[in-house]
């Protein structure tokens, strides 16, 4: 079963504004919260993460620690399972 997007959620950046030139491509987010519909892109999350860059209005980027992503431009990370529970084994001893 899919789980749509949410709050919380880790997800890696496959897309942004400057498109295949984003310098967040490729990194790891954590999801932080809906901020709405865009007409064009769709749902907005705001993300943040280490080294997360906003595009300014010059054209540039400049190193925020947060951004906002369409939903499109994100790819949910599944959580690790839970590792296996350990299995008790009786032991003999010997001296």
């Amino acid at each position: 079963m899919n789980v749509p997007l949410q709050a919380g959620d880790l997800a890696e950046v496959v897309g942004g504004l400057g498109r295949g030139k984003s310098p967040n491509i490729g990194q790891r987010i954590k999801v932080v919260s809906f901020q709405g519909e865009h007409s064009q892109h769709g749902r907005i999350w705001r993300c943040t993460g280490d080294n997360v860059q906003q595009l300014t209005d010059a054209g540039g980027y400049a190193v925020t620690g947060w951004a906002d992503f369409a939903q499109s431009w994100l790819r949910k990370i599944k959580p690790d399972a839970p590792p296996p529970k350990a299995v008790e084994r009786d032991r003999e001893v010997t001296t």
